[in-house]
């Protein structure tokens, strides 16, 4: 039984959020999550913080689909930020050795603020 992948879009400190639940996992919920970074990249943004706290599940598609839009962002100078990964999304991120990689918050104003004097000139 799958829970379809919902994202909740918000701003805090002029920072994006995307607030993930549901299962991050390879089918449409990746396909719409890439899209929604993909749409927010072309639109200007450059900062996002991407919440895991509600992802109940988490497969290699999904890992795919962080690390893509990871590297998306990163190639267009912006950067992407995890907050609150789940249990069942840190478990992954650590197996996979992606939580040396990606800075990972468990505090909100710690990630809005790890952006810095960088995010701010880029706007």
């Amino acid at each position: 039984m799958s829970a379809p992948l919902q994202i909740a879009q918000r701003v805090a400190a002029g920072i994006a959020v995307f607030e993930l639940s549901g299962h991050l996992v390879f089918d449409e919920g990746d396909r719409l999550f890439r899209d929604q970074v993909k749409a927010f990249v072309a639109a200007g943004g450059r900062r996002l913080i991407v919440d895991l706290s509600r992802v109940t599940y988490v497969d290699s598609g999904g890992i795919g689909s962080l690390v893509e839009m990871y590297l998306h962002l990163g190639r267009r100078g912006g950067q992407l930020k995890i907050l609150h990964p789940s249990a069942p999304s840190r478990r992954v991120l650590h197996i996979t050795q992606l939580d040396s990689v990606l800075e990972i918050f468990d505090e909100e104003e710690q990630a809005i603020r790890s952006f810095g004097m960088r995010a701010m000139r880029a706007g």
